[in-house]
This record gives structure tokens, sequence and C-alpha cells, in this order.
């Protein structure tokens, strides 16, 4: 029996990842997939060998699946549905896209020096897990564009089968970015190593669970009520600074924390050079955070909202819980940034983004613009009456 409901929109997917499945199981052996079969001799002896001869590519016999569509369709559950049931003996990885590329960038430094570190680093992951899911695959950042291709054209000649999901379909990553003429070859390999199937739904289900009250107040000056609310949380515990550990020895300074809670006012959180290495550092020493003041979003303050909508996507992928205050809604906070095409319907004149509106601050910003849609979604999922029940029932575990 499935453990979730399905919609008719979503069994299209469905019979894709039925498809993959079959196929993997089929291969299973000519992939490669059961670790116990895996020599550990082998492998040190090829990671070794490999720096000294030229090794020939061996692509997986079986096609990945990229998955993509709106908010709130179920593509995450989908997912998450297919890898629970595949054999636990499998080499096999989950995992958010933003966690990967800080992996990557790690593993990068490690080998430092080497002639071609990328084909290193690919066949160490290779060596863990040969099939890969990749949880909303979203490019914004140059570093990660810059050497997606390479990387990824390593880790399919070592036999990677990768299954993601993302709101936007191949064609359109990365649209708008720096030096993307340099990116595209990637979407060639992503396409011809990939079954590319559209999730279609206009409805965000996530948006269907039941309203909560108590955990996100809308208004300005509420500094007093937040610290109120998160003294409730933390009990007779007393909130002092901490520090914990994000990654290459880097640490985040938690301005007040205690039993599990961190208080962050906005401006400390996402106003200052952090990224997802930092939240997700959080996530690992906190259940649940206090942000306050939260503003509404435009041309001002995109860099902030950016940094917004991955604190989001990793508190989310970490099961968190968000105590905030905010100037508006979750749908209010992102009123005034919009995709090019969104601008031109609006108004000619908003299509450009060098063009300020000083009376409406309008941001025209197409990555910004697409992802706004998810992070509204999340925001009112994780207030919601049956997110909150399942972290709360999460902790007394």
């Amino acid at each position: 029996m499935l453990p979730h409901k399905l919609f008719l929109f979503q069994f299209g997917a469905l019979a894709e990842l039925q498809r993959l499945y079959d196929g993997l199981v089929e291969s299973e052996n000519e992939c490669q997939l059961d670790r116990y079969r895996t020599s550990d001799k082998s492998t040190r002896s090829r990671w070794f060998w490999s720096r000294i001869m030229p090794q020939s590519s061996s692509f997986s016999p079986v096609k990945g699946l990229y998955l993509y569509g709106g908010v709130g369709t179920g593509k995450t559950m989908l997912m998450d549905l297919f890898f629970d049931q595949l054999p636990c003996n499998w080499r096999k990885q989950r995992i958010h896209f933003h966690d990967f590329m800080l992996n990557v960038h790690s593993r990068l430094q490690r080998h430092k020096g080497l002639a071609d570190p990328l084909e290193v680093v690919a066949r160490e992951i290779a060596d863990d897990s040969i099939l890969l899911c990749l949880d909303e695959f979203m490019v914004t950042d140059v570093a990660d564009a810059m050497i997606l291709n390479r990387l990824f054209r390593h880790l399919f000649s070592n036999g990677i089968i990768l299954v993601s999901t993302s709101n936007r379909a191949p064609d359109n990553l990365y649209e708008g970015g720096l030096q993307r003429d340099l990116f595209l070859p990637f979407i060639s390999t992503l396409k011809e190593r990939n079954v590319v199937h559209e999730i279609g739904s206009s409805v965000d289900y996530r948006k269907l669970t039941s309203a909560e009250q108590g955990f996100y107040f809308i208004g300005k000056n509420l500094s007093t009520l937040l610290k109120q609310k998160f003294q409730l949380l933390i009990g007779d515990s007393i909130a002092g600074p901490q520090v914990v550990e994000v990654v290459m020895g880097r640490t985040l300074q938690i301005p007040l924390g205690a039993k599990g809670c961190a208080y962050f006012p906005f401006d400390e959180l996402c106003d200052r050079p952090l990224g997802a290495a930092d939240y997700f550092g959080l996530c690992k020493s906190f259940h649940t955070l206090a942000l306050e003041g939260v503003p509404v979003f435009g041309l001002q303050n995109r860099t902030a909202a950016y940094r917004f909508v991955t604190l989001v996507d990793v508190m989310y992928e970490n099961k968190a819980r968000l105590l905030c205050t905010a100037e508006g809604s979750p749908q209010e906070l992102f009123d005034k940034v919009m995709t090019v095409s969104d601008a031109k319907h609006r108004s000619p004149r908003t299509s450009s983004r060098s063009i300020k509106n000083d009376s409406s601050d309008i941001c025209v910003d197409n990555e910004l613009g697409f992802a706004k849609d998810r992070t509204i979604s999340r925001l009112t999922e994780m207030n919601s009456k049956e997110y909150l029940e399942q972290h709360a029932m999460s902790l007394n575990q």
C-alpha cells in the first residue's frame, strides 16, 4: 500500500519511476548497484591506477530521470517513495542539491593541486553511490554552473544514474545567468543521460493543509512578542550565544540558543554573506529557528531574498520548525518579485532589470521569480497543523 495519496497527474511520473526501477533491477549487476559485490580492494586499486593510466568510460545502460514541475505537485514525495523502495544493499544516496554541491566543493578543496580534481571527486562519489537522487535541482551560483558539465560528464562516465527533481525544465536552468553559454553543454549532457518528465498541475497541494496560528506573525515591531514565544519553547532553559561548526573549519555565531532552538534577527542570518553551508550547520544543531523581522522583498534587498529562499529550502529539507515575524504573508513578501515574462505582462517598462521603480521597488529576476513560488508554498506548509504536529512528534521520539 502506498503511504501517500496519489493524484491522476502524478501517475505519469510514477510510471517513469517504475520504468527506472524495473531497468535497475534487470541491470543490477551491470550497473554495479550491489555494494557487497563491489570489491573495496578493486575500488582502491582503480582509484590509484587512474592517476597513472587514462580510464575508459562506463556509462550506465539505464537512463536516469529528470522530474520537473510546479511547486507542491509531489515531486519530492514521489522521489522519496521511489528511494524508500530500493534494496538496502544498493549503492544509493538521496540528497538535496544544495548539500550535494557543498560536498563537491569540500572534496575539491581536499584535492586541490591535482591535474583534474573534478575527475577524482566524481570517482569518489561514484564509488559511494551509483544511484544519485538529487532533490530541488536549481542552479543560481556561477561557481556551480561552471563546473557542472565536467562534473556530470565524469559522473556519467563512471556509471552514475541520476534521479532529480526541479521546478525548472532543463532548458530553463540557469536562465539569464552569467556566462550561460558555458553552461549550455551541461543541459545537453543532462538530457542525453536522462528521461525528462514534467508533472503538470495548476494546484499547489501544500496549500491544502490546515492553517495553524501561533508560529507566523505578521506586523512590524513584534520583537517582544517573538521573544516571548521563543521563551515558551525553551521553558526554564536560559538562552545565550552559541557557536556551531559549518564546513571546512567555518563556524556560525548563534545570537541566542537553548534547548534546540535558535533566535536570529533577519539581518544577521540573511543580510550577511552566509549560504547553504551555514544554514545546514544551523539545522544540524537546532530543530527550531525564531527569525525576527522578515521584510517584504524587492529590488533593494534581492540578495537577502535569495538567502531567505535558500534558508527555507534547507529548513524544509531538514524538517525544521520556523517561528517568525514578517511584514506580510508569505505571498505578500514576494509580491514585488517577478520573472521577466510576468513583468512584461504587468508593464512593458518593468521588463528590464536595470529599471528601478522607486514607488514599487519591483525586482525582475527570473531565478528568484521562479523560486518564490516554492518558498511561498513551503512557508505555508511549514505553518500548517500537519507539519507542526509531525515536528512535535519527531521531538518526542
